[in-house]
């Protein structure tokens, strides 16, 4: 599937030109330029060519094209057909386009589990981490409703790595504190969310769409241990009863821990920032770090 905003046109260059200037063609298959014509004779550029090519009809220089371009962009900036096929416009990784995203407003998923986002088309992991992929071979993974609920605001986010064979990781800094995100299984890591450095609020606003953190190649190996569909939902209602647990026994241990739970008790978003920083490095090693995806191996 391409991305609805993907563009296709016929241009014309010239071959001997030392800057390739694209000139779209009209519907009518005209473009406005002197090299469909014999005026091309007067053109710089033709007459430093070798003079066995011929002055009469449009210039011998002359090429056409089949482009691709983003209808969303301000700017269009033409791409060979044949290339574009390698971007993410061409496949489902158009999802995660800052442009579309911008342009379409795609809608929170719809499938919740108490109140939790749990969109059924993706995997998860035991620490909150949920996976993508797609039908083209490439992958993107994120936190997921749970945990972006738990963490509220997010003062800012750092990679660990930037690209290569790992298991990608993230810190993310909230009320101060360091918490490293990792999800559990190895891909060739791609490319990361750099606009979240910049704007880190979308990784809770928006964890299924623009505050993805990953994207990449998946290994046989990626998918190992997730859940999805109705497992994922069984497990998600016994992470919400294993938070309440938590908060309960952390405020018998905090003398303030301020506003845990909403009506039909689900925890308050962001109750990450009213816990003390033991408490929220518990929590942390609890429900979000690599252990608890290996806890999850063994139930």
């Amino acid at each position: 599937m391409t991305c609805p905003f993907l563009k296709e046109a016929q241009v014309r260059y010239c071959r001997c030109s030392t800057v390739r200037k694209l000139i779209p063609l009209s519907p009518a298959g005209h473009s406005d330029e002197k090299c469909s014509s014999e005026s091309h004779a007067s053109c710089p550029v033709y007459q430093s060519q070798p003079e066995e090519e011929t002055a009469f009809g449009p210039c011998p220089y002359l090429r056409e094209s089949l482009m691709q371009y983003c209808g969303a962009a301000s700017v269009a900036k033409f791409v060979p057909y044949s290339e574009s096929l390698l971007s993410r416009c061409g496949n489902d990784g158009y999802r995660y386009c800052e442009l579309y995203l911008a342009m379409a407003h795609p809608g929170m998923p719809t499938e919740d589990v108490d109140g939790i986002p749990l969109p059924g088309w993706l995997q998860y992991s035991a620490n909150h981490m949920w996976l993508d992929v797609t039908d083209d071979g490439s992958c993107h993974a994120g936190i997921d409703g749970f945990l972006s609920r738990a963490l509220g605001t997010i003062d800012r986010i750092t990679y660990v790595w930037l690209a290569g064979q790992h298991r990608p990781t993230a810190v993310i800094t909230v009320a101060g504190t360091d918490l490293e995100v990792v999800f559990p299984n190895s891909f060739l890591l791609t490319k990361c969310n750099l606009y979240l450095r910049a704007d880190p609020s979308k990784i809770t606003t928006e964890p299924y769409t623009g505050g993805w953190l990953f994207e990449g190649v998946p290994a046989p190996e990626t998918t190992d241990n997730l859940v999805r569909g109705s497992e994922a939902r069984h497990w998600m209602e016994e992470e919400q009863r294993h938070m309440n647990e938590f908060l309960q026994q952390s405020g018998s241990h905090s003398q303030e821990l301020g506003p845990s739970y909403c009506d039909g008790g689900l925890f308050a978003s962001g109750v990450a920032r009213h816990l003390d920083r033991d408490r929220l490095l518990a929590l942390s090693h609890e429900f979000f770090s690599p252990y608890a995806s290996r806890k999850g191996k063994s139930k």
